[in-house]
């Protein structure tokens, strides 16, 4: 945002007028969240941030909001924008030095009996841990029975790590201009925030740059165009044939899972290769999913030789063992499109063997797609520092480029992240996804888009967001045989299949 205030003033834009539309906004946020006039406190920093403040501080009084504009000072504020701002209020300023040890009563007093604060203290931009006098009004304000505007970001989240270090305000409402941020979507930032409001200043999408990866809300619009579309003289076989990998006797149900998500969702054909012993089980549950006897990996190699089989999904409730291992060495090797999830990520704990499979993700010439929760992605990609890879997002960026495949790494705020360095942050899954079984579901709701002809980055954050949209439409509790169903359901609500 730094680079594209940069631009945007070197093509004309008044940065003035930049911050004098930002200081509306976030008064026009207040007015909606009071009902009428009410008190309000502004804090405002030492930078823009504490410029687009003072700004909205100025509105709200000429509204007859009863204001109190309190200002962090440095020893040398600003001359620029900021200055130019404060100099609009036309009553008294009370300030607040960095070095100060205690807050006044006056201030206590203001926070304790304010209807709402404005948050302007310190932007996107901060990245050091609030501290002092600043650390004491955050720790009060959070404290406190007002609702909380928050400019930008909270202050106290660092918008280029997506972290907090220290304290930080918990806000009600926050207002970020021109782009939504990713800080605004990954934990701890989502809570942090509470509702997120959008609002356009006068920047364009000519300020950016075109050149930096793009990162995406995972909504719709992402996906929306790529998804499966019918060929009116089409047959089963041009939608794809699934193959799913079973687990031993005892732990069929997460490929049973994955593969009547699969054909619920699309695909034209089910295979799950079950080990003779889990045969009967797999038989008495299964219909229209199909049943192939696959008990030693000559077997399973011949399966995958099939030239109508398009897509794998090998590890829900395969189990960590050598079999498993084997068994994604010969999918990825086979050359058809690959979902590799749970067991299949588990199982290389040796470090000798995981660089066997980076080896071997990074020959293949067939479409990949790995899907992580936080304990897997830690025994596959364990080595990436918080130094140099401080968030989710930037985690699973590095991780998409160095296995080149597309990675979902799951969670509240699951990030699906492409080896060309596209991401996107998904914000519509509700806590009681969190079930056992969810990530079986998914997996082969991903491998049913991918053998429809979806790429697999839009496959995939196509998935995530129907799982989503799934389990908020079933609400709490949900089980993951619902979810199953209901995905379905979901996939033909939101999008028109249209034939061709």
């Amino acid at each position: 945002m730094q680079r594209v205030d940069s631009r945007a003033g070197e093509q004309g834009v008044c940065s003035y007028r930049l911050m004098e539309n930002a200081g509306l906004a976030v008064a026009n946020a207040v007015q909606s969240m009071a009902a009428g006039p009410c008190r309000v406190v502004v804090f405002a920093g030492p930078g823009n941030n504490g410029g687009d403040g003072a700004i909205a501080a100025v509105e709200l009084d000429s509204l007859d909001y009863e204001v109190h504009l309190i200002r962090i000072i440095k020893e040398q504020n600003s001359d620029g924008d900021a200055s130019r701002a404060f100099k609009t209020w036309i009553h008294p300023i009370q300030t607040l030095a960095l070095d100060e040890i205690e807050l006044s009563e006056t201030v206590k007093r203001r926070i304790l009996s304010a209807d709402v604060i404005v948050d302007a203290l310190f932007g996107a931009g901060l990245t050091r841990p609030i501290s002092g006098i600043v650390a004491a009004v955050v720790k009060l304000v959070n404290e406190g029975p007002a609702q909380v505007v928050a400019v930008d970001v909270p202050s106290g989240l660092n918008g280029d790590t997506h972290a907090v270090n220290g304290s930080c305000v918990q806000a009600d409402l926050t207002v970020t201009f021109f782009l939504r941020k990713p800080a605004h979507f990954l934990y701890p930032g989502r809570q942090l925030c509470g509702s997120v409001q959008l609002a356009q200043i006068g920047l364009a999408n000519e300020h950016l740059n075109q050149q930096e990866p793009d990162c995406y809300l995972n909504e719709p619009a992402v996906f929306t165009s790529m998804m499966p579309h019918l060929n009116a003289v089409g047959h089963k076989f041009h939608r794809g044939h699934v193959l799913v990998q079973s687990g031993p006797v005892e732990s069929t149900g997460a490929a049973r899972l994955s593969a009547e998500t699969a054909l619920r969702c699309g695909a034209g054909l089910v295979t799950v290769a079950t080990t003779s012993d889990a045969l009967l089980v797999n038989a008495a549950h299964l219909t229209a999913v199909m049943l192939k006897c696959c008990d030693t990996e000559h077997a399973w190699k011949e399966q995958l030789s099939d030239h109508r089989i398009t897509t794998v999904v090998v590890g829900p409730g395969n189990g960590v063992s050598e079999r498993t291992q084997l068994s994604v060495i010969a999918a990825l090797e086979s050359a058809k499109q690959c979902v590799l999830d749970a067991d299949a990520l588990s199982c290389w704990s040796d470090n000798d063997r995981r660089q066997e499979f980076m080896k071997v993700l990074a020959s293949t010439t067939a479409s990949v797609v790995l899907t992580p929760h936080a304990g897997e992605f830690e025994r596959l990609f364990g080595d990436l520092s918080d130094e140099h890879f401080p968030s989710k997002l930037h985690k699973a960026q590095e991780a998409a480029r160095r296995s080149r495949s597309v990675v979902v790494y799951k969670g509240a705020d699951t990030v699906v992240a492409s080896p060309d360095g596209r991401s996107s942050i998904n914000a519509n899954a509700p806590p009681w996804l969190a079930t056992a079984g969810a990530g079986d579901v998914l997996a082969g709701l991903i491998a049913a888009l991918l053998a429809q002809g979806m790429p697999p980055f839009e496959a995939s954050c196509a998935a995530v967001w129907l799982h989503g949209a799934a389990a908020e439409s079933l609400g709490y509790p949900l089980c993951s045989e619902d979810l199953v169903g209901q995905v379905s359901r979901e996939l033909g609500k939101n999008f028109t299949v249209i034939a061709e």
